[in-house]
């Protein structure tokens, strides 16, 4: 491997709130075995060596690629439906990513929020009450973990993967990646879904919703116990964006044709 390079990772120290107990290095060392041990998924990469006490890991690096903001390929969007829908074609591992249980953590660090988000409650219990089948799901499809090649795509870093209602990653992608553009979310769904309607469209609508819920709380609290501007720029440009004003006056119609 003389000259050869690697990427090296620190997977503990990526995951927000959670110490080192010993069952989370189980549910790492599994996920390693897991996500490693299937090489027909094509968004794989070559496992070099495996820490599970220290949680370090190294990986062959991999060259010549885009990540998915910078990548200029016109079928990108498509691409990540197909690594996307290949995923979900695992079967949920036995440990959940449990969203909801997440929030509720980072609502109870946030002593002085800086935005009241109480109209979103109803909306969050109805997401809980989805069925769908949960999983294996990436739970993280930020730009630098899905990247473009020549011959073949890659989705890395699966710190977060766990059992989840697959729709978490769809608006996963759409939201983090900025995508609001309809004709691109539409060629996103045509590739992902066998076949789209409107309770999957409003199911989508209230993942959305929930997940801006969610990171704008991430965003307070990391605000509140760093004090780094960053963080409380990040919670005003979720609140202020056009997606989640958008579902605020939705929300304010409908309980108020209630009253």
């Amino acid at each position: 491997m003389k000259n050869s390079k690697f990427s090296y990772k620190n997977l503990y120290t990526d995951l927000i709130l959670e110490q080192k107990p010993s069952k989370n290095n189980t549910i790492i060392k599994y996920k390693n075995i897991l996500l490693t041990k299937t090489t027909h998924y094509k968004s794989n990469y070559s496992t070099i060596y495996f820490d599970e006490i220290s949680g370090i890991k190294i990986t062959k690096y991999i060259e010549d690629v885009f990540e998915y903001e910078t990548c200029p390929y016109e079928d990108k969007i498509e691409r990540c439906a197909q690594l996307m829908k290949k995923l979900h074609t695992l079967s949920a591992p036995n440990f959940p990513f449990e969203p909801f249980k997440t929030l509720e953590t980072y609502r109870s660090l946030v002593k002085k929020p800086l935005f009241d988000l109480s109209i979103y409650e109803e909306s969050i219990k109805e997401v809980q009450s989805f069925k769908n089948k949960d999983v294996l799901c990436h739970n993280d499809f930020v730009s630098g973990n899905i990247l473009y090649g020549k011959d073949r795509d890659y989705l890395i870093d699966y710190e977060y993967a766990a059992a989840n209602d697959p729709l978490f990653d769809v608006m996963s992608f759409l939201s983090e990646n900025q995508i609001f553009d309809k004709d691109l979310r539409m060629r996103f769904y045509n590739v992902y879904f066998e076949e789209i309607n409107e309770e999957i469209m409003h199911q989508l609508y209230l993942w959305e919703m929930f997940q801006n819920v969610l990171w704008c709380n991430w965003a307070m609290m990391m605000y509140e116990s760093r004090k780094e501007n960053i963080y409380k720029e990040i919670a005003e440009s979720i609140k202020n964006s056009p997606q989640y004003e958008n579902v605020r006056k939705t929300l304010e119609q409908k309980y108020s044709t209630k009253d």
